[in-house]
């Protein structure tokens, strides 16, 4: 006998927690970083003072509340749309109340803000920012492709940095954006969402993505704290390893049935699935790559978290 959901199993279809798995991985991935760079005058000093335990358990908190507040403010704010093209989900469906939405993505947005004070005034100020990011796609970002598509890679970035904002680690968090912009933009083509992606768009794309690695990469060379840029070359190799393999995977993936729009839209998902999964094989590959192997594992159990479905 199927048994009725519960209210709490019913906000949980809200959170999406496929997706908050690879955001937790971004934070994780500066931590474990920070604790092992020297001198420690190169990484947040709030990380030495609480240690590596509360460190990782105040960062999931931060990834999870704002990983909260991006999906159920969007299935709030998406609740007339889905009405119509996605019934079964949780509001239109009846399940959770538009009220109800608004409130979980609040408690989300209010429990990320209070545990990244833990990390220091910075840390509070990056959190504001990309849950100010986060409410300017829903709002607006989304319905033009070029800004939505790098909006969404400027709230990975952002939100990655938040437990250690320190340029010594931007490249991982250039190589997150990358990655989310490119893999949010086949998707976006793939399930044939509109506004239509145009020649123009893709040029908007480019120039966005390309607007804010100069920014990041302008602040490493002011600050002159490149850590992984400084005689660890060996940390490159696998991340190259992951994108030639993620590579190779979406070319299996699509294959020439792309080229019919049906076929795309129903590889959208299957591909939506394999960009976040990836995204935790990018940040763990830095990891192993620089020798830290049992951090590095911890990151890939994650992925085994993110295949859980809640609808």
């Amino acid at each position: 006998m199927k048994t009725k959901p519960n209210k709490l199993t019913r906000l949980l279809a809200l959170t999406r927690p496929d997706v908050l798995p690879a955001l937790v991985s971004g934070l994780w991935l500066m931590v474990f970083l920070g604790f092992d760079v020297e001198p420690a005058s190169r990484r947040n000093a709030s990380l030495d003072a609480m240690g590596p335990v509360l460190a990782l358990g105040y960062s999931a908190v931060i990834a999870g509340g704002l990983g909260v507040f991006m999906m159920a403010l969007n299935d709030a704010l998406d609740a007339r749309h889905d009405r119509v093209f996605e019934p079964d989900r949780p509001i239109p469906s009846g399940q959770v109340s538009q009220r109800a939405a608004l409130g979980l993505a609040l408690a989300g947005l209010l429990a990320s803000i209070a545990a990244s004070v833990a990390f220091g005034t910075t840390s509070v100020m990056l959190a504001l920012a990309a849950a100010g990011a986060i409410v300017f796609y829903n709002v607006a970002g989304r319905f033009v492709p070029a800004v939505g598509v790098v909006t969404l890679g400027l709230v990975i970035g952002v939100t990655a940095v938040i437990p250690n904002p320190r340029l010594a680690f931007a490249w991982p968090i250039l190589l997150m954006m990358t990655h989310v912009i490119t893999s949010a933009t086949l998707r976006y083509w793939l399930a044939g969402k509109r506004p239509r992606l145009t020649p123009i768009s893709g040029w908007g794309i480019c120039v966005g993505w390309v607007f804010w690695i100069l920014v990041v990469l302008g602040l490493i060379r002011v600050r002159g704290e490149d850590v992984l840029h400084e005689g660890l070359g060996a940390v490159w190799i696998g991340p190259t390893i992951a994108a030639v393999g993620f590579s190779l995977l979406t070319w299996l993936m699509l294959g020439p049935s792309t080229l019919l729009p049906r076929a795309r839209r129903g590889t959208a998902s299957r591909f939506g699935r394999l960009a976040t999964g990836w995204l935790i094989v990018f940040n763990a590959s830095w990891l192993l790559s620089a020798g830290l192997w049992w951090q590095g594992l911890v990151l890939l159990v994650l992925i085994p978290i993110g295949l859980i479905r809640t609808t």
